[in-house]
C-alpha cells in the first residue's frame, strides 16, 4: 500500500549554499539541470507512521526538468531495510541504510547520520527568532523529481528510464515551526567528482512538526517522461 499517514512528523531542514560547479558535477549523470546553488540537508522522524516506521535523512538539490522544477534527493539514508528497498526500487529514491537520530529540546534540534563509525553528516539548529528565513523562502524542493531507472538484464542500457514527480507537500498540515542558526558537518562519503562536497555558506534552518499524508492523489508518483 503506497498511501500512509504520519501525524506529528518532526523535520529538521538546514539550508546551505554550495559550489555551483560541484553541484553541476553531481548532476552530470542525470537529465536534470541545476536550478539553484542552494541545497537542503534534512532529517525526518517517521516513527509515528501508519505503515513502515523509520528515520529519513537526505541531501536534496534544487533542479529543473523541462518546465518542471523541484528538489531531487541525491544522497539519502533510512534506518529500515524495508523502507530503503521500497523507496529505491518502487520510486527511484537513492536510499542507503544508516543509523539516524533526531533530538530536540528548548534550545534547538540536532540530527546525525552514521554507520559503523562513519558519519555521513551531523546537523545542528540553534533556535533564534531573529532568523526570518528570507534567504531561502523563495526556494521549493517540491515536487520531488527522481530518476527511476531499471537496467537491462543482459545489456549496456536500461529496460526503463522514467522521470517521476511526487509532491506530498500538498497534503502536509503544519503544526509548529521554529527557525534558527545552523551548523553542518559533512562526512567523507558525501563527495562530488571525488572531492568533498563544499558548503560555502550555511544560511540557517527550520525545525517543524506537522501531520504528513501520502495520499493516492499526491503521495503516489506520476511519470513526467520516459526516456
Amino acid at each position: 500500500d503506497q498511501t500512509y499517514d504520519c501525524p506529528g512528523l518532526r523535520s529538521l531542514s538546514i539550508y546551505c549554499r554550495g559550489d555551483e560547479a560541484q553541484l553541476r558535477t553531481l548532476l552530470e549523470p542525470l537529465p536534470f539541470e541545476l536550478a539553484d546553488d542552494r541545497f537542503l540537508i534534512s532529517v525526518a522522524d517517521f516513527t509515528n507512521n501508519s505503515g513502515m516506521v523509520y528515520y529519513d535523512a537526505a541531501v536534496v538539490l534544487a533542479v529543473r526538468y523541462g518546465e518542471d522544477r523541484g528538489g531531487s534527493y541525491y544522497f539519502e539514508w533510512e534506518d529500515s531495510h524495508v523502507s530503503v528497498t521500497a523507496g529505491r526500487e518502487l520510486w527511484g529514491y537513492p536510499k542507503h541504510f544508516a543509523l539516524i537520530s533526531l533530538d530536540d529540546d528548548d534550545t534547538g534540534a540536532r540530527g546525525r547520520v552514521a554507520l559503523e563509525g562513519d558519519t555521513a553528516f551531523e546537523a545542528e539548529l540553534t533556535f533564534d527568532d531573529t532568523v526570518d528565513g528570507s534567504s531561502w523562502h523563495d526556494l521549493s524542493f517540491y515536487p520531488h523529481l527522481q530518476v527511476r531507472a531499471v537496467p537491462q538484464t543482459n545489456g549496456p542500457s536500461f529496460q526503463s528510464f522514467d522521470i517521476i514527480s511526487r509532491d506530498t507537500s500538498r497534503d502536509f498540515e503544519l503544526t509548529s515551526r521554529r527557525r534558527g542558526r545552523a551548523e553542518v558537518r559533512l562526512g567523507a562519503e558525501i563527495t562530488a567528482g571525488g572531492a568533498p562536497l563544499r558548503i560555502l555558506e550555511t544560511l540557517g534552518g527550520e525545525y517543524s512538526v506537522g501531520d504528513f499524508h501520502a495520499t493516492r492523489e499526491n503521495g503516489t508518483p506520476r511519470i513526467v517522461a520516459s526516456l
